[in-house]
């Protein structure tokens, strides 16, 4: 009898602290896109991708040259030379590949570093509101992980935009999909 009376008063001991835990969610993809800085971020990222655009532009003329030469002038070229040629467009072929592996593991580093101050600033932000407002659980929307978020409840995305001087507005993925050249 003591033993079942002791198991009561732990599930409601259990049920009482649980209902205290208050539980938020955001939206960390808009807070980080309000920031001033994801901008500057994105714009430096894209100035890169273009550089590496550039390079591979000119291996790619390169590479038809070589090809258009050989195409064009391969019967008139003693076995030997044509060989040579064909080498050189593999080797060609090759430089290229492990230049676009490269870049985009480049790219990739780059977008990484330049977003970390960003992302601590946000967490700080998250944490510093959270505090504040007296959440112990926040729920990420951006993330996929939440199955059902009230219309009304506890969103912190706005508090914790203000708190980091987020006030960019975010752009709108349905008009930025329609505004892009098909193919790219």
């Amino acid at each position: 009898m003591r033993k079942l009376i002791v198991a009561i008063a732990a599930i409601f001991t259990f049920t009482s602290l649980s209902a205290q835990q208050k539980v938020g969610h955001l939206n960390s993809s808009e807070i980080l896109q309000a920031m001033p800085e994801y901008k500057t971020m994105s714009d430096a990222v894209d100035k890169k991708k273009q550089e590496y655009a550039k390079i591979m532009e000119s291996m790619y003329a390169e590479y038809e040259k070589k090809s258009k030469e050989v195409q064009e002038g391969g019967d008139k070229m003693t076995q030997a030379v044509l060989d040579l040629k064909v080498q050189e467009i593999k080797d060609l072929e090759k430089r290229i590949q492990d230049f676009e592996q490269k870049a985009q593991q480049d790219l990739q580093k780059y977008a990484e570093e330049l977003m970390k101050p960003l992302q601590e600033k946000y967490m700080k932000g998250v944490k510093e509101v959270a505090k504040e407002q007296g959440y112990s659980y926040i729920l990420d929307l951006a993330a996929g992980g939440v199955v059902y978020s009230p219309e009304t409840g506890y969103d912190i995305t706005q508090a914790v935009k203000t708190k980091i001087g987020a006030t960019m507005p975010v752009p709108d993925p349905s008009m930025k999909s329609s505004a892009s050249p098909a193919g790219k």
